[in-house]
């Protein structure tokens, strides 16, 4: 299938045209971004006024910048291309038909081209295969030297001292710290400095502008024989300067190599010292940083590969069948936050990789406008209709839908949403004729769920910079036993202490610690922060290196009570914060992104009155971390192709959600617990631990589990006592069923927190449910 038009170039006259071929040509095509990475104006600024061109056979005024026009016409000289694919020239962006229209086509048009070419605005070009050989020295050094040993005193070959002064010696210095630091902990600055530099040079890349936008996510994965190409555009736009940088599979492949170094630099330099300096643990720190980013990094490109080979082996309709390949493009294009101009480009922009799954005709219909709730329903009911499967999401909200009421929508609000809206996306089983979904499901679930506590999402005003985090225990304000007859008041702690820079990770930890003791009572306090501050991953600025050394989580608290606290002792009803980390600027948390930010989280102990009120990614996080969860932990499950499954909770409750409270339950365990203990906390005398309370049948006494979170009109009554529960196990996390009457079908009520060790059930054996 030939394109509408083609762009091609005259070099006898130096000249532009677009042509409608009447013959089938070879022919390339473009991916890049409406906008300029070096002169990005603010996402919400309106594009620039639409012009004349001035490229014969272009009828319409277009709408992108003239650089990016000047950038294009450089890139196709400097290549020698002689026939391109460009939409924003090749389509007539002002013919709502026309671009539906040709929408529909995107498969064909990338599939069809002979190569695709990524145009990236970018100040620097990188060798790809120089940053290869760089990154082998690195691996040839740790070989032959021993971490602790200089250079002068390693059998090292002359060009490899060769290369090391030269890196030693460079005017750049790529890595967070002096080089006199380096040098004075006994490491060679030029193999820091090499490490370094190279792997800023493949993150920088992969932060690009192009891998954040949605048109570009359907491109990278649709194009055949993928090329880079960087261009840099001065203030004289004659004077564009382009140069391909080599393929996007070797660069893919580097970020894995880069991940490989990391690790192995890490564990160089750990194991050469039996006792470490504070310079190293300062080194060691910003390596692990590395290995946290480059980590992502890997998890991203492993499902790009994996998509792109589920495509080009599948064909066209290679969605309707492949179950697995369709989670993992959802997983993919949300694992890194995607945005979209407007808002129904969110889902217009993955078409083309789902060949047919809306005509132009629908897409007019169903993929129109700003109302992202309608949007999103349309997707995922006309998906499941297509596969006829059912394809869902690992959320708690959703609306009254009838028949498809399991399939959960975005809530509306007032902010477009990110690729988020592909997040948790499941499949959940076999589509009926009715509209229903039929799967395989665990029911039986013992007990009764009983609410425990409560959830809300508060929306900030303004654009919130920092993090709070306020605790208000359920003694606070009351007396506490100090002897026999004497008591004294517990304090209130409710003035705001305000956190800066290098005190910013012992607090992380303090947070940390209250939200194991409140959460996951039952759990290990120090394994409960450990795994939240690690997906977490705060960045905050600090002054002094030793502020965040490596595995900071265990030693900005090391020495103090908070390090390993006993829960007998700790006595969390009785304690009270209220911080504000000012210096805290980002989180590697999925969970943290342009949208959430200025969310906060608002949650209450029902059964004492415990309040704790968070950001969203602390909270939320915090929710998926407790002992045995579904959720947590690790990120992410990939299958022996490479697809990925997230499973770290951001699906759990949704940013349309604000204002609306969601319900903690809990099947087994007593609720109780949290009064009951907070009541033995204030009459036990302040230096004597919490007794446990034993039952004679029970043992000591149980903890909530077999926890859940919930919609708000979520209901168990003393009229409910027949109603069964179950849950459905989807790989991303457990999605809660339940039925009012041995009759009826199972509806979607919840998302499951612990995991099936927890979930106990009455049959052993899956059974087949059908699901409202």
């Amino acid at each position: 299938m030939m394109p509408l038009r083609l762009l091609t170039h005259s070099k006898a006259t130096s000249s532009f045209l677009v042509f409608t071929p009447t013959n089938p040509l070879p022919y390339d095509i473009l991916s890049y971004t409406w906008r300029s990475a070096l002169h990005a104006e603010d996402d919400d600024a309106p594009p620039p006024p639409p012009y004349d061109t001035g490229i014969a056979n272009i009828s319409w005024r277009v709408k992108v910048h003239p650089l990016k026009i000047a950038q294009i016409k450089a890139f196709m000289i400097n290549s020698g291309i002689e026939y391109l694919w460009v939409d924003a020239l090749c389509i007539n962006q002002d013919d709502e038909v026309e671009v539906t229209g040709e929408m529909e086509k995107m498969y064909y048009y990338y599939t069809g081209a002979d190569r695709c070419h990524i145009l990236l605005d970018m100040e620097e070009a990188w060798d790809p295969h120089g940053i290869v050989e760089e990154l082998r020295f690195v691996d040839h050094i740790m070989g032959w030297m021993g971490g602790s040993v200089v250079a002068g005193e390693a059998r090292l070959t002359d060009n490899m001292v060769a290369q090391m002064k030269t890196w030693t010696d460079a005017e750049r210095w790529g890595f967070e710290m002096d080089k006199s630091a380096v040098r004075g902990a006994g490491f060679e600055p030029g193999v820091i400095n090499c490490y370094a530099t190279n792997v800023k040079r493949i993150q920088g890349l992969f932060d690009h502008l192009y891998f954040g936008r949605v048109w570009t996510f359907q491109e990278m994965l649709l194009g055949k024989n993928v090329m880079l190409w960087t261009v840099s555009s001065p203030a004289d736009e004659e004077k564009v300067d382009v140069r391909c940088i080599g393929e996007l599979d070797t660069w893919m492949d580097l970020a894995s190599d880069a991940a490989d170094k990391a690790v192995k630099l890490f564990d160089w330099i750990s194991k050469s010292r039996v006792i470490k300096s504070a310079a190293v643990f300062a080194i060691l720190g910003l390596i692990g940083e590395d290995i946290l980013i480059l980590a992502d990094l890997r998890t991203q490109v492993r499902g790009i590969i994996s998509a792109r080979t589920d495509i080009v082996s599948g064909g066209p309709r290679w969605w309707v069948d492949n179950h697995m390949g369709v989670a993992n493009v959802f997983s993919a294009i949300s694992f890194r936050q995607r945005k979209a101009k407007v808002v129904h480009d969110t889902f217009r922009g993955l078409l083309g990789v789902f060949q047919g799954l809306f005509t132009s005709e629908e897409m007019r219909r169903d993929l129109t406008g700003t109302d992202i709730n309608a949007m999103s329903f349309a997707f995922f009911k006309q998906l499941s209709i297509k596969t006829g499967r059912a394809w869902t999401r690992l959320v708690t909200s959703s609306g009254e839908r009838g028949a498809w009421d399991w399939i959960p929508v975005v809530a509306n609000h007032n902010r477009p949403l990110t690729t988020d809206v592909f997040s948790g996306v499941v499949h959940l089983g076999r589509l009926k004729p009715d509209g229903m979904a039929k799967v395989e499901a665990r029911t039986g679930i013992l007990g009764t769920p009983k609410k425990y506590a409560t959830l809300t999402l508060r929306q900030e005003t303004g654009n919130p910079t920092g993090m709070r985090f306020t605790f208000r225990g359920c003694n606070c304000g009351k007396t506490v036993k100090t002897g026999l007859f004497s008591k004294e008041p517990i304090p209130l702690n409710d003035q705001s202490e305000r956190v800066s820079r290098d005190q910013t990770g012992r607090t992380l930890v303090h947070c940390a610690t209250i939200l194991g003791a409140i959460l996951d009572p039952a759990g290990d306090m120090v394994e409960f922060k450990r795994r939240l501050l690690k997906t977490l991953e705060p960045w905050w600025y600090i002054t002094d290196r030793n502020a965040k050394p490596a595995e900071w989580w265990d030693r900005c608290v090391s020495g103090t009570g908070w390090a390993s606290p006993p829960p007998q002792k700790f006595r969390v009803h009785n304690r009270s914060m209220d911080v504000y980390m000012e210096d805290i600027f980002e989180c590697g948390s999925r969970l943290y992104n342009e949208t959430t930010r200025s969310i906060t989280c608002e949650l209450t102990i029902d059964q004492c009155g415990c309040k704790i009120t968070g950001p969203f990614a602390l909270i939320m996080e915090a929710i998926a971390a407790v002992d045995g969860g579904v959720l947590g932990g690790q990120m992410e499950a990939s299958d022996p192709d490479g697809r990925i499954i997230l499973r770290d909770g951001l699906g759990l409750a949704q940013v349309g959600d604000i204002d609306r409270p969601f319900h903690l339950v809990a099947f087994q365990g007593e609720v109780g617990t949290y009064k009951s203990y907070s009541a033995r906390c204030r009459s036990t005398k302040k230096d004597k631990p919490v007794p446990d309370k034993i039952d004679k049948k029970m043992g000591r006494e149980p903890w909530p589990k077999a926890r859940a979170l919930v919609r708000a009109d979520f209901r168990h009554e003393f009229t409910d006592m027949a109603r069964d529960y179950g849950y459905v196990e989807t790989g991303a996390g457990n999605l809660l069923i339940s039925r009012n009457h041995p009759m009826d079908k199972y509806r979607v009520v919840g998302v499951c927190i612990d995991g099936p060790r927890a979930m106990d059930t009455k049959t052993i054996d899956a059974k087949g449910v059908t699901v409202r």
